[in-house]
């Protein structure tokens, strides 16, 4: 009864020590989203449309706001006019130099019988027409270039997702004034490609290699079992921190019942 009693009690310690261990905390990190922006127009100008909704799952190049568009149209009409007009006059100055150089062609070819100025002023007419048709393909070509520039204009009344993902944020309201480069107008997550952020001891993170699988528990007492997942190391800085003497290691991890937020606080166990 002795021995049964000490292998009662062995067992106990040993299991109590499995508990304590699995228990022990690991270290803590936050969960962060590789793809996420802060929607800014690059013009200014007055927001006409909100295209999505907070919460709206968006796929790359969607529109999801449009600012009024009016003088952006208008000038864009403007610079195709004077397209048309300039390979008009460029269409016009080159049948005008077909024809010169015919006359000038018959002209040398009755140099003998024709005046020595008849001569010249055919060869004259040809390089007039010449140098302004130059000047007017220059003139196409800065009128192409300038539809180029109002079209681009055009496309940037309507601000677009420049990667998929979920609108987590809507910043701005119908009529709101938005100044280029400043103005925040949504807030874009890709909720597909989290990673957690941990801060590890220079030993223990030099020892781990790109890969590397890693137990991680995202909000156990929200998440339970949904946030006990698998992440694979993705980045191990390769230097260190002066002050704390701790590395920055990065953990990929799966999301794919999109139960896992950027924000989330992860328990990394190593």
């Amino acid at each position: 009864m002795k021995a049964l009693r000490i292998a009662i009690i062995g067992a106990l310690v040993v299991a109590a020590a499995a508990a304590s261990s699995a228990q022990q905390p690991g270290v803590i990190g936050v969960v962060r989203a590789h793809d996420q922006a802060i929607l800014q127009s690059e013009i200014e100008g007055i927001v006409d449309r909100i295209l999505v909704h907070e919460g709206d799952v968006v796929e790359e190049g969607q529109a999801i706001v449009e600012l009024r568009r009016q003088r952006q149209e208008i000038a864009l009409e403007v610079a195709r006019a004077g397209l048309l007009r300039a390979d008009a006059q460029a269409a016009e100055t080159s049948a005008l130099l077909d024809t010169a150089r015919r006359e000038r062609e018959r002209a040398t070819t009755a140099a003998e019988v024709l005046a020595r100025k008849d001569v010249d002023d055919a060869r004259d007419a040809v390089e007039r027409l010449e140098a302004s048709l130059r000047v007017q393909q220059a003139d196409v070509a800065r009128a192409q270039q300038e539809v180029k520039l109002r079209e681009h204009e055009l496309k940037q009344t309507r601000l677009v997702a420049p990667f998929a993902g979920t609108i987590t944020r809507i910043l701005v309201h119908r009529g709101d004034a938005l100044n280029p480069v400043e103005t925040q107008v949504a807030e874009l997550f890709d909720m597909s490609r989290l990673y957690v952020e941990v801060l590890l001891p220079r030993q223990e993170a030099l020892r781990l290699r790109v890969g590397t699988a890693v137990a991680v528990q995202v909000e156990s007492e929200w998440l339970g079992k949904a946030g006990a997942i698998v992440g694979h190391v993705s980045y191990v800085n390769p230097t260190v921190d002066a002050a704390s003497r701790m590395v920055t290691v990065k953990i990929d991890v799966p999301n794919p019942s999109g139960a896992i937020r950027p924000g989330m606080v992860a328990n990394v166990r190593r």
